[in-house]
């Protein structure tokens, strides 16, 4: 079959690359993408790709070429798309899979592209290629060559087809073989095909696939399976929450019937965090994370994954990188105006669930008193009104604490902080003359069962609690809670950060402690 004028474009894996004698190696990926003839890249080829239609399995790919062939989109804005994803190296020797994108506008034009990529040489993921215009395709597309065998593979059912590691098919006749599927499937899915590849990532959105070896056979076919399983299970409108993930990160204006949406599917107990996890990553979560894509829609992605999944916000501050700096850079304006604007919609104990998970990821450097201090103090953050709880969970365990090796103060297990001054009136702050309160080290209680009514997580309160004595009697210091010190001088808790700063340093600057006069006189 003939075409009229094709013009076929491309675009590849965007890495940093150093040139060497023998060829080229990767320093790392830069987020964009890099040799482009067309500016800017179709959204719905984007958004395909942060889908992960096109992808491997992480250290999946061949020796040889993987193509992958698809059609995304609808209408007037419908693409033809063919992905050759070729193993390259880092400069320490380490295996990732490249991918190099040819597309041209139209449906069922892969034919056009897989001849004129066979014309040229077949070309593959090469960053010194330079590509800045499109390649122009007039002439006869290959042919298929079908068996007997072919025609009688199941296109009416909806799994995608994989087929024998032993009969391996050209690529002109895997994509008609696609097509047919398509044409007599329910036609849920688009034409998409796969050729010499190990394992997908989303293998059950494929028509038909030609595994690379019988072990990817198998592991496909287990694959697929396990997928439609996961789907079924879930009772859950996934059409309504995935546009409303869309319209969030897409847009800057924030509907309250969309929020409301993503309310409802957390109201939904059958909605998992794994299944939250899904709906993100498909979006390109996983991605941007792990490439550091810091594009407006990607902030949008990353900030509504931390309030939806609170055990994913101690990444998302990580990631947003936040400095000390004053200054709001332009991420992190981005992602304030969505927290502002959502966060009345949302539920607050929502919000709150990722409270928890900070102090220790603050314990263990996993996170940065700056980051920490911009979540809970800046202006616009939808995390900014559990400041307050913040402190007063951290005051009741350390009461519980306290409690605990000299006896409560209350006739309440888990009263709140009622003695914000114990902490310097205390002998274990400032020593005692009378260590008669020794014999409290070790309460005739059930062991650890008072640590059920900690606020935080017991983890955050071992090291303190299993140097209790050592850090009273002047002899021991646990330098690890020094962030907490400085976390709490930031927010001007002034007699909290005394109080970290005697057990991580053993010793209180002057001024802190007038601070906390001064602090304690005005509470009186």
């Amino acid at each position: 079959m003939s075409s009229s004028n094709i013009e076929i474009h491309e675009f590849s894996t965007g890495i940093h690359v150093q040139q060497r004698v023998n060829g080229w190696v990767s320093l790392g990926f830069t987020g964009q993408y890099m040799n482009a003839t067309i500016n800017p890249i179709p959204t719905v080829v984007e958004r395909s790709i942060a889908n992960q239609e096109f992808a491997l399995t992480e250290g999946s790919s061949t020796e040889k070429p993987a193509i992958i062939g698809r059609i995304v989109g609808s209408g007037d804005d419908t693409w033809s798309v063919m992905a050759v994803v070729t193993r390259g190296r880092d400069e320490v020797g380490r295996s990732a899979a490249f991918y190099r994108y040819f597309l041209c506008q139209g449906d069922h034009n892969l034919r056009f592209i897989l001849t004129w990529w066979e014309q040229n040489q077949k070309p593959t993921f090469n960053p010194l290629d330079f590509q800045d215009s499109p390649h122009l395709f007039m002439g006869e597309s290959g042919q298929p060559h079908r068996t007997k065998e072919d025609e009688s593979l199941p296109f009416a059912q909806d799994q995608a087809i994989v087929l024998p590691a032993e009969n391996q098919h050209d690529l002109y006749t895997l994509n008609a073989l696609a097509i047919t599927k398509f044409n007599q499937s329910k036609k849920v899915l688009p034409v998409a095909w796969a050729f010499n590849v190990e394992a997908l990532e989303k293998p059950e959105r494929f028509q038909v696939i030609q595994p690379a070896s019988q072990k990817a056979y198998e592991q496909l076919k287990q694959a697929i399976t396990n997928a439609a399983q996961t789907v079924s299970a879930i009772n859950v409108d996934e059409a309504a929450l995935k546009s409303a993930i869309r319209s969030l990160i897409n847009s800057s204006a924030v509907k309250p019937e969309v929020v409301q949406e993503i309310v409802k599917g957390l109201e939904n107990k059958e909605v998992t965090l794994e299944y939250w996890e899904k709906l993100f990553n498909a979006q390109g979560a996983e991605q941007a994370i792990r490439q550091k894509i810091y594009s407006p829609q990607m902030v949008r992605l990353i900030t509504l994954r931390a309030m939806v999944n609170p055990k994913t916000l101690p990444q998302f501050l990580v990631w947003l990188n936040i400095q000390g700096s004053k200054k709001l850079d332009e991420h992190q304006t981005i992602s304030l105006e969505l927290q502002k604007a959502v966060r009345r919609l949302l539920p607050k104990e929502q919000l709150a669930k990722g409270i928890k998970y900070l102090l220790l990821n603050l314990l263990n450097q996993k996170i940065s008193v700056d980051s920490l201090y911009w979540l809970l103090a800046t202006q616009g953050s939808a995390w900014v009104y559990a400041e307050k709880q913040f402190i007063t969970d951290i005051q009741n365990d350390l009461q519980l604490i306290h409690n605990h090796f000299y006896g409560p103060k209350t006739a309440s297990k888990s009263s709140s902080y009622h003695d914000p001054n114990f902490r310097l009136t205390s002998s274990f702050l400032v020593g005692s003359k009378n260590d008669s309160q020794l014999h409290h080290v070790q309460p005739p209680i059930k062991k650890d069962s008072w640590q059920n009514d900690f606020k935080c997580q017991k983890q955050i309160w071992a090291t303190l609690i299993s140097n209790w004595q050592g850090i009273r009697q002047g002899y021991r210091k646990i330098e690890e809670y020094q962030p907490f010190a400085e976390l709490f001088d930031k927010f001007k808790q002034y007699d909290l950060a005394a109080y970290f700063y005697q057990v991580s340093d053993g010793i209180v600057d002057k001024d802190l402690y007038d601070e906390v006069a001064n602090q304690q006189h005005r509470r009186s």
